[in-house]
């Protein structure tokens, strides 16, 4: 048994497909349908947070307006959306807090039996505390990749969050090793090679065979470990087979974060600016040593950057924010953007349920405009910005 694991700070490394034309054999055919099985386990520092579980992104004519399909874990509940070309097709929940430290069978099922779509833990169904939609909805539409712990976009990936093996499959169920169906795939991942552990063993029509994920950037934040528990140093700060040199000391960085002069909540990572040295491999990679968020009062921050010594990159980075969402309640504080970008994200200044057709956007910043009965703020999105290298203090033991 092994398994995968997404380390709690991870900020962009998700596992990811190649953009799969469905007339291959190894990829998933068009369809309304989708089954999707998987051992995993939650850390619990994710219980009020949201884990990055699964998606799929397609089309069929236009890769820039296709359909997206999520399954994440917000506040320890199971979250699932699709959309297409931006606008919400299904949007579900369920009732039952799902399990934090141990492993736990997750499974999800979408285009029938009715209700179209439901959830199970451990093989018992979920109760579903929200269902709207269709099961009429494409999942696989002509072309489509995979994201596994993370998304096309959203910042940060999945943290936390372990893998032990999952399925996935153009059908409502997971189809036994003998089918032989043109139309349906059936995908299988075991983790078991420390070499290629995101090898995908695909059947279709009778055919075996096999493609692969890969990881391109922040490959330092997604562990194998040959156990089916985290491995033992799982934290964001070095573990996971980099090789953090120190001497054992408290370091930290300290800065603040202004914009136009004005002190600015912001997400702060600190980066080894030298190549680490993987644990048991010749490759070398920099390290995401901590993260933060900065105070939205005075713009201040503090990075734990322990035990390393070494000169850091400090990136600041604005909230991105979700893609804009038909018919769904956002809070004060939640950020959107347009489906198509055009340099602006939104924030939510008055709680309350976006209409059922995509707003035309403003660039006004000065006041606050309404889409269905929330009201919206519009502000230029900042893009990230890096300062160093900056040599971090050592903090004496007290």
């Amino acid at each position: 048994m092994a398994g995968i694991w997404f380390k709690p700070g991870n900020l962009a490394a998700k596992a990811q497909t190649d953009y799969l034309n469905n007339g291959l054999m190894e990829a998933m055919y068009s369809s309304n349908k989708m089954a999707f099985r998987a051992s995993i386990i939650v850390d619990s520092s994710m219980a009020d947070k949201v884990v990055q579980v699964m998606s799929i992104r397609s089309a069929y004519n236009d890769y820039d307006k296709g359909n997206v399909t999520n399954i994440t874990i917000e506040n320890g509940l199971l979250i699932f959306k699709s959309y297409d070309s931006g606008t919400i097709k299904m949007d579900a929940a369920w009732a039952e807090v799902l399990p934090f430290d141990t492993a736990f069978e997750l499974e999800v099922i979408f285009g029938g039996p009715y209700p179209y779509i439901a959830a199970k833990k451990n093989g018992t169904a979920l109760t579903a505390t929200k269902h709207t939609g269709t099961n009429n909805h494409q999942i696989f539409n002509g072309s489509y990749e995979v994201f596994l712990g993370g998304n096309e976009n959203q910042i940060p990936q999945a943290e936390g969050l372990m893998f032990i093996h999952a399925q996935l499959s153009n059908d409502n169920n997971i189809p036994a090793d003998n089918y032989a169906y043109f139309l349906v795939t059936r995908w299988d991942w075991d983790f078991e090679d420390e070499i290629q552990p995101f090898k995908i063993v695909t059947r279709r029509n009778g055919t075996i065979s096999s493609l692969d994920m890969t990881v391109t950037y922040q490959p330092e934040n997604v562990v194998w470990t040959s156990g089916n528990t985290p491995p033992a140093d799982s934290g964001g700060g070095g573990g996971g087979g980099i090789v953090v040199p120190g001497n054992g000391n408290t370091t930290q960085v300290q800065g603040i974060i202004t914009e136009n002069d004005l002190p600015v909540a912001r997400r702060v990572f600190a980066i080894t600016e030298a190549e680490l040295t993987i644990a048991g491999s010749q490759e070398t990679t920099q390290a995401v040593l901590s993260n933060t968020v900065s105070s939205d009062i005075d713009g201040s921050y503090t990075l734990d950057t322990s035990p390393y010594e070494g000169s850091v990159m400090v990136i600041a980075s604005d909230d991105y924010g979700l893609v804009w969402q038909a018919d769904t309640a956002y809070a004060v504080g939640d950020v959107i953007r347009p489906a198509t970008f055009q340099g602006y994200v939104y924030h939510c200044t008055l709680a309350g349920t976006t209409g059922s057709t995509e707003p035309v956007w403003w660039f006004e910043t000065d006041s606050s405009q309404s889409i269905g009965t929330a009201q919206f703020q519009a502000k230029p999105f900042s893009r990230p910005l890096a300062h160093g290298p900056i040599i971090p203090t050592i903090i004496p033991s007290v």
